[in-house]
């Protein structure tokens, strides 16, 4: 396998890169909007995805998901994600994301959500490599930047054909890959299969990235080092410990890791996501995103289980303000039934 040195050097000479971190922060629908990106990067995240945009919504110029695609936190840095099932729709959704000053877009063929799946879009066109091949071609003629696909193994254990997939990807003008080693029937439950992400990385000639089951900053180091991947992807171990990014990064530069932030510093990480996400979503919205948020913060600490039910109850924002303010008098001892 090759050496993380190598790594180093050969991403070194790619300009600019095709995945702009060897540690990435996954596209997750209602979580990666732009507060949270913003939190990502400070702590450490240096290639984020944004939510799933749809073509289809773009194209009709739906208001929302004109906010979702609004660059105002653009640069180099985030990938837009674009999902959709229909070439004519996805061309012109890529081309409006190019014009919005997108520098990467990302297609998704990964999405397992039946909301997604049963319009033809995500990891239902896994069942249809031909129309894929179309919607593929779509988008890297309306992108003016980075493009990359993002699939998964195929869509049951019986019908793995990530091979093929990222093969038709590359043929369509691909930069790169992202495979989340789990089929579609799978959803997020059992285990991801990494000798897939080895296998596809073998088998293509441009750069692929892992995706599923990283759940902690030694694991994400272990992965990269440990598989033929030009980065890794990490999804859910982020949104309870965002410090995941830092704390791979220091040892990626063999250092030590920090660890889990003192209560006082979440509680000030905290207050300003909030206050970002009211400016972002109004207050309103902002009350009800914080929430998850918060109650990843205190797992597991001294009373965190009964602030969890407290926290759910707030509906006004000077209460949410308070709220997370006094998180910082918290005991950070485990325990509390969290």
């Amino acid at each position: 396998m090759p050496s993380i040195a190598m790594k180093e050097k050969e991403s070194a000479a790619l300009e600019p890169k095709v995945f702009a971190s060897h540690f990435m922060m996954a596209p997750m629908a209602g979580v990666t909007d732009e507060p949270f990106r913003a939190r990502l990067r400070r702590w450490g995240c240096r290639a984020l995805w944004t939510e799933m945009v749809s073509a289809a919504a773009l194209v009709r110029k739906h208001k929302k998901t004109h906010q979702m695609a609004a660059p105002g936190d653009l640069g180099n840095d985030t990938a837009i994600q674009l999902f959709g099932a229909n070439p004519d729709e996805l061309l012109p959704a890529a081309e409006i994301l190019t014009a919005l000053g997108w520098l990467r877009i990302d297609f998704n063929m990964g999405c397992p959500v039946k909301k997604v799946t049963k319009s033809g879009a995500g990891a239902a066109l896994l069942g249809d490599l031909s129309l894929a091949a179309k919607c593929i071609k779509a988008v890297r003629d309306g992108s003016g930047g980075i493009f990359t696909v993002k699939i998964r193994s195929g869509v049951t254990s019986s019908q793995l054909n990530y091979l093929e997939a990222g093969k038709m990807a590359e043929g369509e003008g691909a930069d790169g890959v992202v495979l989340h080693a789990r089929t579609r029937a799978q959803g997020y439950s059992g285990f991801a299969d990494w000798s897939q992400i080895d296998a596809l990385a073998g088998t293509l000639g441009i750069p692929v990235a892992g995706n599923g089951d990283i759940d902690s900053a030694k694991t994400a180091l272990d992965r990269l080092s440990g598989h033929p991947v030009a980065a890794v992807m990490i999804g859910r171990a982020a949104l309870a410990s965002p410090w995941i990014f830092r704390d791979v990064e220091l040892m990626f530069q063999g250092g030590a890791p920090l660890g889990r932030p003192s209560i006082q510093e979440l509680s000030a990480d905290l207050s300003r996501h909030f206050a970002e996400l009211v400016e972002f979503k109004g207050e309103r919205g902002a009350v009800g995103e914080i929430k998850k948020f918060v109650a990843w913060a205190i797992k597991g600490v001294q009373g965190g289980s009964v602030a969890r039910a407290e926290v759910m109850q707030i509906k006004e924002a000077d209460a949410m303000c308070e709220f997370i303010a006094s998180l910082a008098a918290f005991d950070p001892r485990e325990g509390g039934g969290s």
